[in-house]
Order: C-alpha cells, then sequence, then structure tokens
C-alpha cells in the first residue's frame, strides 16, 4: 500500500487526562496541592509525549488528517490508534467544491493495526481538484482513562516525576539522559508500526 504525505493533528483536545492530579501528587511524593497547576501541565505534556512516542490516541480526540489525494488503494490508513469512528470523509472536487463523500460508500476497519478507511466494494475514490490538503478525514481517536492500558499511565506518571524533578537534562558523567530508562521500555511494548 502506497504511503501518500499526510498531516495529521488534534482538532478537539481531551477533556480528561489519564492520570489524575491526585496520581501524580502521589508519584511526586507531594502532600498538599502546592504544586498542583504545575503538575497538570505536566500531565498534559506527558500525556502528549507518550502519543507521540507510541502513536496511539490515549484519551478520546478528535483528529484531523489532511492529504493531497486518495490513495490508488482501496484503504487509507489512519495514523492513530485506537479509532471509534470517522466523523466525515472531505474532499475539493475537481471544481474547487469542497464536498462530503457520503459514509455509505466506505467503511472503518478499527481493529486492524493501523486503523483504517476502506472503501466500499465496487466504489473508486472520487477525483480531486489535485492541490496541497484536497482530502480531509475527520476522526474519533482513543478512549476513556478508565480503558488506558496501565503501562500507559506508568509512562505517563514518570514523566510526569522525571519532569517535576529535573526542569533540564540529567547528566551523568559524560551521558546524558533526558528520559528515564525504564520509560523507553514501558512505551516501547506500547508503540506500533515502523516509524514515528
Amino acid at each position: 500500500m502506497p504511503i501518500l504525505k499526510q498531516n495529521d493533528s488534534v482538532s478537539v483536545e481531551p477533556v480528561s487526562e489519564p492520570v489524575t492530579i491526585a496520581e501524580a501528587r502521589r508519584q511526586c511524593d507531594l502532600d498538599d496541592n502546592y504544586f498542583d497547576e504545575q503538575l497538570q501541565h505536566l500531565i498534559k505534556a506527558a500525556r502528549r509525549k507518550v502519543e507521540q512516542d507510541t502513536r496511539r490516541a490515549l484519551i478520546t480526540q478528535t483528529r484531523v488528517l489532511k492529504m493531497a489525494t486518495f490513495p490508488a488503494a482501496i484503504a487509507i490508513e489512519l495514523p492513530r490508534t485506537p479509532v471509534a469512528s470517522v466523523s466525515s470523509v472531505q474532499y475539493v472536487n475537481t471544481g474547487g467544491s469542497t464536498t462530503t463523500f457520503s459514509s455509505s460508500l466506505y467503511s472503518l476497519d478499527a481493529n486492524h493495526n493501523p486503523p483504517l478507511v476502506v472503501l466500499g466494494y465496487n466504489e473508486t475514490w472520487p477525483s480531486v481538484r489535485g492541490h496541497h490538503n484536497d482530502v480531509v478525514i475527520t476522526y474519533v481517536a482513543g478512549q476513556a482513562a478508565t480503558a488506558v492500558p496501565e503501562t500507559a499511565k506508568q509512562a505517563v506518571l514518570m514523566l510526569v516525576r522525571h519532569w517535576f524533578d529535573n526542569s533540564s537534562p540529567v547528566v551523568v558523567g559524560t551521558i546524558t539522559a533526558s528520559l528515564p530508562l525504564t520509560y523507553a521500555a514501558l512505551v516501547g511494548g506500547l508503540h506500533w508500526g515502523q516509524y514515528p
């Protein structure tokens, strides 16, 4: 399946995080709420880092995938997992008008890794104008906080503690370690695919 140049971004941020302030306080050995604002920022940054490093969406969020054209293949790979639904597939037609591709003409294969938007049997992708970002797929990825794998939560908490304790990279002798080695082990088990 050929790879197309894609731009994938969050359009609606999660309304919650995979770990709570109370969990972050315990991780950082804090017994009051003095650092809660800082911890909230660290939790969000840590969740985004884990998502980036694993190609997962930990918490429910709306994402937008943009491409210049439809693929020659029957399926489009969605770059994050898990995917709950596809909200819309829109494209700029050859006349320059933005059009919504009917949801009856494609389906979501959420069980495939990566998740796929699959063209219906005997259907074809429409022709596009042939310009940058002519195809826009809006989809919902992620899950509820209660469904986030414990490994991912631990990776988030580990980053929160590391960043709380170290505002700059840690230097040990001649080696600079910006993240704990155990973090790499945690996210290594969550990462999927061959490219970041």
